[in-house]
């Protein structure tokens, strides 16, 4: 069936008249259903809390880290920005960042924590007794193996809003050259 190129305008006006119409009808209400606001909750007393996020400015090549070290009352122990190369994939920079926060702690002097991020699939696979086979399995195989003997670390999974002060320091490393303590 030939289909004239004179049709092709009036016939999409027509189809997003239609769209618009059928939608219309649909009360805001069912539209505008906001999701509750996930925030960051401290973890029981005595326990601290380790969260991590990455960003990425692939305007410059470069990748931001961020992680945050708080107590059960929310107050920050320490925090760090750190600058990197930019690596190909998002969930790469997540795993450079678990890797990082990891480090980090336990460079403290911390051996028993949360680890907690926004990333569900890294927060599943560092839960996994299994290898993971993905992109970046190997960055995660290598964070595992940095835990000190006899320490305790439980993964957590947090909202984006529920990590906001972990990505705020990651997008900070925008501004850090090299690394931020």
């Amino acid at each position: 069936m030939e289909y004239l190129l004179s049709l092709v305008v009036p016939t999409a006006s027509q189809a997003l008249a239609d769209f618009q119409r059928a939608n219309s009808s649909i009360s805001p209400q069912l539209i505008s259903v906001s999701q509750p606001r996930i925030r960051w909750s401290p973890p029981v007393k005595g326990v601290i809390k380790v969260n991590f996020d990455g960003a990425q400015f692939r305007d410059v090549g470069k990748t931001g880290l961020g992680v945050v070290i708080r107590d059960s009352r929310g107050q920050a122990l320490s925090s760090l920005s750190e600058q990197a190369s930019l690596p190909f994939s998002p969930k790469i920079v997540e795993a450079m960042a678990v890797a990082r926060a990891i480090s980090f702690a336990q460079g403290l002097g911390f051996t028993s924590f949360v680890l907690e991020g926004d990333s569900i699939n890294i927060i599943k696979a560092l839960q996994s007794d299994d290898e993971s086979l993905s992109s970046y399995g190997h960055i995660l195989s290598s964070a595992k193996s940095m835990v000190v003997a006899g320490s305790s670390i439980k993964y957590s999974h947090a909202g984006r809003s529920g990590n906001n002060v972990a990505h705020n320091l990651a997008k900070h490393a925008r501004h850090v050259r090299g690394c931020s303590v």
